[in-house]
């Protein structure tokens, strides 16, 4: 199972770890799920996570365009089974392709499943409609993955 890993790209600050506090949650989001296979019998390998910021500087007009990034990214959505968003690192950060990310998985059929804390996002009727399950806790949000969508 193919897990599309959409957030905010950098948290708010935009400071020089930024990259770091980005990868943080994807990469933990990876091994949430794939401990999460064990205890129903399934591998680890079963699992996998298509994590946008892959090989790439996100917003560096020198190594990407805007076009590449947002093809690249609807790409991903596609190939996924699913989409884990995470919106819990965006005190004041406009998450405007992470809400398209959630747009194109909804036309194209895929269950979106959101985590925030936040009333903004987790009261919005847009992301309610468009998002299976909404939790504020990413470990439970992994956990639901591999015990409903498996």
């Amino acid at each position: 199972m193919k897990i599309y890993l959409s957030g905010p790209i950098y948290p708010p600050g935009t400071c020089d770890n930024d990259r770091v506090e980005t990868d943080k949650w994807r990469h933990e989001a990876t091994e949430l799920l794939q401990r999460a296979c064990h205890p129903i019998g399934l591998s680890s390998e079963f699992m996998s996570t298509l994590d946008p910021c892959r090989k790439k500087a996100i917003y560096d007009p020198k190594l990407f365009t805007p076009n590449e990034i947002v093809f690249r990214d609807l790409k991903d959505v596609d190939e996924a089974d699913l989409v884990l968003v995470n919106f819990n690192l965006l005190p004041n950060k406009l998450p405007i392709g992470t809400v398209m990310e959630i747009q194109h998985a909804w036309e194209t059929k895929k269950p979106v499943v959101v985590v925030s804390t936040d009333p903004r996002i987790i009261n919005h009727p847009w992301i309610i409609a468009m998002s299976v399950r909404i939790f504020g806790d990413l470990k439970e949000a992994c956990d639901y993955i591999v015990e409903f969508w498996t």
